[in-house]
C-alpha cells in the first residue's frame, strides 16, 4: 500500500515507550509522541475522513500534513457521537520504526490497546470508551482502501 497523508490535529507526549535498551537489557523510560488526526481524501460511513493517531519521533504541529504507513485499527466501544475505528500509523519512512510494521509488533512497544486508548482520551479531553483487540495492518489497509473509494466516488476524482 502507498504510503498516505494524515492532516494532524494535535499532537501529545505519549505513553507509548520502548523497554530494552539493546546493548544492557535496562528498561528505558523514553516516550514517543502521537499525533491525532485525520487520513486526507478518505470517508467513513458517517462521511467523514477517517479518525487515525500517528506514532511519531518528533511533534507535529497541528494544522500540517505528514505521510504515514498504517499499522493497524484500534478497535474499541465507543459512544454514538464517535468513531470507533481509528487508523493507528506510524511516520512513513522514520527509522525509529523500521521493525514496527503490523499491530503484532506493538507490545514490544508497549502499545497495546490500552495505552492508545489512554492517548486518544488525552487528545480528545473526555472518555473514549474500552478497547477490545487491535486489528492488523491488512484490515487497516482494507478499510483506507474502502474509504479512500468512497472519497473518489462522492467527490468524482475518480482514479
Amino acid at each position: 500500500m502507498p504510503r498516505i497523508t494524515i492532516d494532524i490535529d494535535a499532537t501529545v507526549s505519549s505513553t507509548i515507550r520502548t523497554s530494552d535498551d539493546g546493548a544492557s537489557g535496562r528498561l528505558t523510560s523514553g516516550g514517543w509522541p502521537v499525533g491525532h488526526g485525520r487520513v486526507l481524501d478518505t470517508l467513513d460511513t458517517d462521511g467523514a475522513p477517517l479518525d487515525a493517531l500517528v506514532l511519531m519521533s518528533e511533534p507535529a504541529l497541528a494544522g500540517v500534513t505528514v505521510p504515514a504507513w498504517p499499522l493497524g485499527v484500534l478497535h474499541r466501544i465507543g459512544t454514538e457521537s464517535e468513531p470507533a475505528v481509528p487508523m493507528l500509523l506510524c511516520v512513513a519512512e522514520d527509522p525509529s520504526f523500521i521493525d514496527l510494521a503490523d499491530a503484532g509488533d506493538l507490545p514490544r512497544w508497549h502499545a497495546e490497546g490500552d495505552a492508545w486508548a489512554a492517548v486518544l482520551a488525552r487528545l480528545q479531553h473526555r472518555a473514549v470508551g474500552k478497547v477490545t483487540d487491535c486489528g492488523t495492518r491488512a484490515e487497516a489497509e482494507h478499510l483506507i482502501s474502502d474509504a479512500h473509494h468512497a472519497y473518489e466516488r462522492l467527490t468524482g476524482c475518480l482514479e
